[in-house]
């Protein structure tokens, strides 16, 4: 008899959690413009810093040519 009572007090326990979680879920999914615009923006710079690494690599994998010192005349 006390293992069903033990069950059922358990079971009441976990539906309170569940409950509670639920609630919480509801609270995080509202709409938060700062938040998503936050999150956005964090979006962006991650897209831009991995552009910006990929011209790194870009700029060390080309080999420059020395300028041109020769002065280029324009013909009248």
């Amino acid at each position: 008899m006390s293992a069903i009572i033990e069950h059922r007090s358990t079971q009441a326990m976990v539906k309170r959690f569940w409950e509670s979680l639920n609630d919480w879920a509801e609270v995080l999914s509202m709409d938060d413009p700062h938040g998503d615009y936050l999150f956005r923006l964090e979006e962006r710079v991650a897209k831009l810093e991995r552009k910006l690494d990929a011209l790194q690599i870009q700029s060390r994998a080309t080999p420059v040519e020395p300028p041109d010192d020769r002065v280029r005349q324009s013909q009248p």
